[in-house]
């Protein structure tokens, strides 16, 4: 059996202190497979964002650890962890978070930029805007580009420096119903291709054919699981 590409255990974060403590997330053990999307739905307040930013390595655990291909990252410097967000991590935010003053194809070239130079791309900026449809558009800049063609861009973004993780938060909340299924369908399509562990935050229970697992999250814990049969 393939080892998970990312992974947590016994994971808790705590916001506040005293009377005013609040656990975000409560013992939370989990692991994610490459290839694999996993939905993880709840209310606002559940714990979704803040799991999402410890599988980014964006905040540590207050307790508990997290693997990325067998790598516990628990002692990492912050340098250390940069590197890894820049080369092995892929980020899709619900607003794009593209430069306004760069054309798309720029846009997307940043996501190797940051990383440096340090990774071994399977797409270059141009294949990776051809796989999700925007050759055409690639000398547009953000505002002379829809919101669909925008989370598109930022995909591509993400997807260019071959990341092992792939994490969105709402990636679809700004779109209309018909956008953010394409989104949805083209985000699955490229993670099955590339092998990309990959975790969606979402309030949309339109996304759900599009994972393979659904974790349903409250209080800060996992509170129920579901596989898809597809």
């Amino acid at each position: 059996m393939p080892e998970p590409v990312i992974s947590v255990s016994h994971v808790s974060v705590t916001y506040g202190a005293g009377a005013a403590a609040s656990k975000a997330l409560d013992d939370i053990s989990t692991t994610f497979d490459g290839g694999e999307v996993t939905l993880l739905m709840g209310a606002s307040g559940s714990g979704k964002s803040t799991l999402l930013s410890i599988l980014g390595c964006l905040r540590r655990p207050d307790r508990g650890s997290i693997s990325l291909m067998g790598r516990d990252l628990s002692h990492y410097r912050e340098k250390d962890l940069v590197g890894i967000r820049s080369r092995e991590i892929g980020f899709v935010f619900q607003f794009f978070r593209l430069i306004r003053s760069l054309n798309a194809l720029e846009n997307v070239s940043l996501g190797l930029d940051l990383a440096g130079g340090k990774t071994k791309s399977r797409l270059s900026p141009r294949e990776a805007l051809d796989a999700v449809g925007l050759t055409a558009k690639r000398n547009l800049r953000p505002d002379q580009l829809s919101g669909g063609e925008r989370q598109r861009v930022a995909v591509a973004r993400a997807l260019v420096k071959a990341p092992r993780v792939l994490l969105a938060d709402e990636p679809t909340a700004a779109l209309d119903s018909s956008t953010g299924l394409q989104i949805a369908e083209l985000i699955r399509a490229l993670v099955r291709e590339h092998k990309i562990a990959t975790v969606i935050a979402t309030h949309d229970p339109r996304l759900i054919p599009f994972g393979d697992r659904i974790i349903e999250m409250r209080d800060g814990r996992l509170v129920a699981e579901q596989r898809s049969t597809a």
